[in-house]
C-alpha cells in the first residue's frame, strides 16, 4: 500500500527549566512512555480522549486507537471523530437541490465513533516526527500536538496543580523528584532539504520570484451561458470528479539581504505545517529559464510502498508499523545527523 511521509524536526519536546532551553530530565522519552502506558490502561477507546472538544468552535474529539514504542522510537494511531453532532452523523444526497435538501441519519454517535485514523512516527533518536498518510486516513500534525499536550496537562503525573485546585496547573516536574518546576514545550518545524537551502542562500541575489504551491480538490461547477459552454467544449475545460489540482502563486521578489531570505525559510518551517507534499514554497532564479526550486529539495523521499497488509477496514496496528519502519530505517530516516540515544 502506498503511503506518503512528511517530516518535522523536533525543536522542543519535554519539560524545560524556566527561562532556559535546558530540559529538567530526559522528559521526552519519559512522557511518551507514560502516554503509551496510560492509553493501554484505559478501559475503552472512548476514554483515551485527552481533552473534550468544543464542538461549538468546530473542534472534534481525538482518540488513540493504538500506540507502541520504547527506547526513543514510537508510533501512535489516532482516531479523528468526523462529526460535530452530539448523537448522530447525517448524510446529504449529492444530487439534492438547494431548498429541497433532505438528510438521513447515518450512524448513531452514542454507540460508535465515526471517523478516520491518522498515523504518526516519533523518533527521538533522529529528532523527528513524521506523519504517514494512506488513502484510508487523514493527516494533521496539530491533532498529534494537541493530543500529547493535553495529556501532559490533564492526565499525566508530570503536571503539578495548585494546592486546593486540581484544575489549575502551575508547572511540571518529574513525579519522583524534588527538582524545581518547569514548563512543558512541544515545538516542531517543517523539515527542509538543507543542501537546497544552502544553495539558495548563496544565490539569493539571483532570486526573482517566490512560488507558493498548494493542492486543492476540484469541484464540479456547471458552466452557465453560451460562451462559457462553447469555451468549455472547445478547450476541454472541466475535470473528472475527485481530480486534484495544483495551485501555484508566483510573486516577483528579490531578497534585499541574505537575512531576508533566511527569514522566509524560517517562516516556512514554522508556519506551513500542513502535512501535504504539495504544500510547498519555492523560488525562481535568474538565468534558470523559469525553473522552480522548492525547499523540500530532491533529498526527502516522501512516497513509499508499505509492504504490509491492512486487515479488512481496520487501521494498521502501531506495533506493526513500528516494526516495519525499524526494518526499513534506511528508507525512512532522512539524511542528517543522528541524535544519540539517551
Amino acid at each position: 500500500m502506498k503511503g506518503t511521509v512528511q517530516y518535522f524536526n523536533i525543536e522542543k519536546l519535554g519539560i524545560y527549566k524556566r527561562a532556559s532551553e535546558e530540559q529538567l530530565f530526559d522528559s521526552a522519552e519519559a512522557i511518551l512512555d507514560s502516554l503509551i502506558e496510560w492509553v493501554r490502561g484505559r478501559p475503552q477507546t472512548v476514554n483515551t480522549s485527552t481533552r473534550k472538544a468544543d464542538k461549538g468552535r468546530g473542534q472534534s474529539n481525538v482518540y488513540c486507537c493504538d500506540a507502541d514504542g520504547a527506547s526513543g522510537e514510537y508510533v501512535f494511531v489516532l482516531w479523528n471523530e468526523m462529526t460535530n453532532a452530539e448523537d448522530e452523523i447525517l448524510t446529504l444526497s449529492k444530487d439534492s437541490k438547494p431548498g429541497e435538501v433532505k438528510v438521513k441519519p447515518g450512524v448513531n454517535s452514542k454507540e460508535v465513533i465515526p471517523g478516520l485514523p491518522s498515523y504518526y512516527w516519533i523518533s527521538l533518536n533522529h529528532g523527528l516526527v513524521a506523519t504517514i498518510h494512506f488513502d484510508h486516513a487523514i493527516t494533521s500534525i496539530a491533532a498529534l500536538k494537541n493530543y500529547i499536550t493535553s495529556y501532559v496537562h490533564n492526565y499525566s503525573e508530570f503536571a503539578i496543580t495548585e494546592e486546593g485546585d486540581d484544575n489549575k496547573v502551575v508547572g511540571f516536574s518529574h513525579p519522583h523528584s524534588e527538582e524545581a518546576k518547569g514548563y512543558f514545550k512541544f515545538e516542531l518545524k517543517r523539515k527542509i532539504d538543507e543542501s537546497t537551502v544552502e544553495e539558495l542562500t548563496q544565490n539569493y541575489k539571483r532570486i526573482t520570484k517566490v512560488v507558493r504551491r498548494a493542492q486543492k480538490s476540484v469541484e464540479d461547477v456547471e458552466l452557465q451561458g453560451f460562451f462559457s459552454k462553447l469555451g468549455s467544449k472547445q478547450i476541454g475545460r472541466g475535470l473528472p470528479k475527485g481530480r486534484q489540482a495544483l495551485v501555484e502563486v508566483e510573486i516577483e521578489f528579490t531578497p534585499a539581504t541574505e537575512k531576508d531570505f533566511k527569514d522566509i525559510v524560517r517562516a516556512y518551517e514554522r508556519e506551513i505545517l500542513d502535512p501535504d507534499k504539495y504544500n510547498n514554497l519555492g523560488f525562481v532564479l535568474k538565468g534558470e529559464h523559469g525553473k522552480k526550486v522548492f525547499l523540500d529539495g530532491k533529498v526527502l523521499r516522501t512516497e513509499h510502498d508499505f509492504d504490509i497488509i491492512r486487515k479488512k477496514k481496520n487501521p494498521f496496528g502501531a506495533g506493526e508499523l513500528l516494526e516495519y519502519i525499524g526494518r526499513k530505517q534506511v528508507r525512512f530516516v532522512p539524511k542528517g545527523r543522528v541524535k544519540e540515544v539517551a
